[in-house]
């Protein structure tokens, strides 16, 4: 699992909150969109890290590179294409949400204000994306 924000106290609460629920997921964090997408197209192991991501979850206003150009980045990339990322905002702008689902966002989900909150939040992202079967998407690419 990934997360991309360049907030890095909200980074902390959401991995707080998957250790909080007793997730065992490897969670890597980066704090732009830049980062990530080096890491995943030109990084060493990118391969690798691309066969065990299960989910990215974006913020939609970072620096540098928007959540909405991360997301369509990934969503136009023939080997990122498949991995579920669902965008996580302070805003639920109805433009930012109609056009971050019409790009292949997975989910567009607001930030909670509480640590809780966050709980109940990766309970719901775990159980969508993360709790289903694991496949190797390289096998059928």
């Amino acid at each position: 699992m990934i997360i991309v924000d360049d907030d890095e106290d909200d980074r902390q609460f959401i991995h707080r909150a998957f250790q909080n629920v007793g997730a065992k997921h490897q969670i890597l964090q980066f704090e732009d969109g830049e980062q990530l997408m080096d890491s995943l197209i030109d990084g060493a192991d990118a391969e690798e890290r691309i066969a065990r991501c299960g989910l990215i979850i974006l913020d939609v206003n970072m620096h540098r590179m928007s959540g909405i150009e991360v997301l369509e980045a990934i969503k136009t990339n023939y080997a990122l294409k498949h991995i579920p990322t669902v965008m996580l905002s302070t805003s639920i702008e109805e433009d930012l949400v109609q056009k971050a689902y019409g790009l292949g966002a997975n989910g567009y989900l607001q930030k909670p204000n509480l640590m809780d909150d966050y709980n109940h939040l990766v309970i719901s992202m775990q159980a969508c994306f993360l709790e289903v079967p694991s496949v190797r998407w390289s096998k059928l690419l």
